[in-house]
């Protein structure tokens, strides 16, 4: 088949983007297939040949950098251009904002064009995690008590938020974009200080129209990956000092995937089935990733729900997916033919 993959793009993700399109892209080569990549943000059409010769940084961009990445008529024409409109398959090798929020897919459907991962519609709900949590909420599935602070918010709401938030969500808080990920512009403030509560807020709104402020669920760090309607192993992440940021996830050797996560049986079972809940009531389709934080008392709660989570070398899908049995290239392949209309 002739596929497109769609990489980098201008959001807070783009680097990793860049990595993620990049495997899938060589993984789906291997398998035969003509593989274009396209990077709508900067309009550049590639072979493999072109892209690996200029290897991408895995810095985060800062947000003046990403202000200075065309989203708008570029954004469109790329969409439009030959190399999508030949390809008979869209790989979306997006990350965050926008690629992950629906705007990409929502050209697609009017394309006609088939493309991996959740629709726009679902792509949509899922990118906002607040919104989210309401879904997964009212399915039964435990999620952080959290509470919104947007941008623009007066100095009266962003002082009401920080005494609501020490009092009703207690200290630690996590703060961070309520849109992003790889936990670009998180925080978890471990002080009460209400101007320590302010400038993490000021830093998820540089990513952000909305911040998100949760209660800190201390434990275990575990995430479900789902495959078709299958839940792949669990996996607990541990890292080597600090918290599963940009930095551990995305360097070599920081951190470290147990898979099969190393849990009682029926805990493990319930995990995998709220995973499995949470990618249906939200209309997830193809593949996605649910991220769980387990506290030492055994209960968990549900954080939040990737639809095009990272396919890079040091990803979680393609561990759990290995632990299952499948190889990074069947998994590729897997993904692409469950697009393709049935």
């Amino acid at each position: 088949m002739k596929l497109c993959v769609l990489l980098g793009g201008p959001s807070a993700e783009r680097e990793i983007s860049l990595l993620s399109g990049h495997g899938m892209a060589q993984a789906l080569a291997n398998r035969g297939h003509d593989v274009t990549l396209l990077d709508p943000a900067t309009g550049r059409v590639m072979r493999l040949q072109e892209f690996t010769s200029n290897p991408p940084s895995v810095e985060p961009p800062t947000a003046v950098e990403l202000g200075k990445i065309s989203m708008g008529t570029r954004m469109l024409d790329s969409l439009t251009s030959a190399a999508v409109q030949e390809a008979d398959v869209i790989v979306l090798g997006l990350h965050g904002v926008p690629g992950e929020d629906g705007l990409v897919q929502s050209v697609l459907e009017l394309l006609g064009k088939p493309y991996t991962g959740s629709d726009s519609r679902t792509s949509a709900i899922c990118i906002d995690k607040h919104y989210t949590k309401i879904i997964l909420k009212d399915a039964g599935i435990a999620v952080p008590r959290g509470l919104i602070v947007q941008k623009g918010a007066r100095p009266s709401e962003r002082h009401a938020a920080w005494e609501l938030a020490k009092v009703e969500l207690g200290i630690p808080l996590v703060i961070k974009p309520n849109d992003q990920g790889s936990t670009v512009g998180l925080t978890i403030l471990r002080e009460e200080s209400e101007e320590a509560f302010l400038r993490a807020i000021d830093l998820a709104l540089e990513y952000s129209g909305k911040a998100l402020v949760e209660e800190f669920v201390d434990g275990h760090e575990l995430t479900v990956s789902i495959l078709g309607r299958e839940a792949l192993p669990i996996i607990e992440i541990t890292t080597k000092g600090g918290f599963y940021d940009y930095f551990h996830k995305y360097t070599a050797g920081m951190s470290e995937h147990i898979c099969p996560a190393q849990l009682p049986s029926e805990l493990a079972s319930a995990i995998q089935a709220d995973a499995l809940k949470a990618f249906e009531v939200t209309g997830c389709r193809g593949y996605g990733r649910i991220d769980f934080r387990l506290r030492p008392d055994g209960t968990y709660a549900c954080l939040e729900i990737n639809t095009l989570p990272g396919m890079t070398s040091t990803s979680l899908i393609p561990d759990a997916a290995n632990a299952a049995g499948i190889s990074f290239e069947e998994l590729c392949e897997r993904i692409v033919q469950a697009a393709l209309p049935q």
